[in-house]
């Protein structure tokens, strides 16, 4: 039984770490990442489509990222999409390819990032600190339910908290990996 909740608890928490570097990899460091593009749907034949899924996506250089669009027809409906974002960027259109320039971060918005990234590592401590209160009451109800002893409760929950202390020191790793990535000039 416990090590159901274990494993159902390291899951939760992994999906928890894995969405939680999803989140970070959008926010723009130094260099342009193409994942920041994920978020942006094009209004493509009456239908939102992801970006990814009508261009090529390549970094150029440091502060370039090049599309590669396969249908020339989706061309102004990606500029469109690119214009409207709130990415702040100016696509140039050159043939069925565009180029987006992003300009290097000032030291003000490296700050404003500095200050999303720590808002968010504060949101996956809480959300991991959650999942370990739901596995203790798991683990509460069995010893309630007389199918563990005291003495077992109070073991698995150390267990879970050994647990949730590793997954809270990972995420506090990414955070400070992205903060240098953020400083990185």
């Amino acid at each position: 039984m416990f090590d159901k909740i274990k494993s159902d608890t390291a899951s939760t928490m992994d999906k928890s770490i894995d969405s939680f570097q999803s989140v970070l990899s959008k926010i723009r460091a130094g260099r342009p990442n193409p994942s920041i593009l994920d978020q942006i749907m094009v209004n493509y034949f009456d239908s939102n489509t992801p970006i990814n899924q009508l261009a090529n996506i390549t970094v150029s250089d440091a502060s370039t990222i090049s599309l590669s669009v396969w249908d020339k027809n989706a061309v102004n409906a990606i500029e469109k999409a690119l214009t409207e974002s709130n990415l702040g960027v100016n696509p140039v259109v050159n043939g069925t390819s565009i180029h987006i320039k992003f300009p290097p971060l000032t030291q003000e918005r490296r700050l404003d990032l500095n200050k999303i990234v720590k808002k968010e590592g504060e949101n996956i401590k809480v959300t991991l600190r959650n999942i370990r209160r739901n596995a203790n009451t798991a683990i509460s109800n069995l010893e309630k339910d007389k199918k563990i002893s005291k003495d077992f409760e109070r073991d698995y929950i150390i267990e879970i908290q050994e647990l949730t202390d590793k997954y809270i020191k990972t995420s506090e790793t990414i955070v400070s990996k992205k903060i240098e990535e953020i400083s990185e000039v």
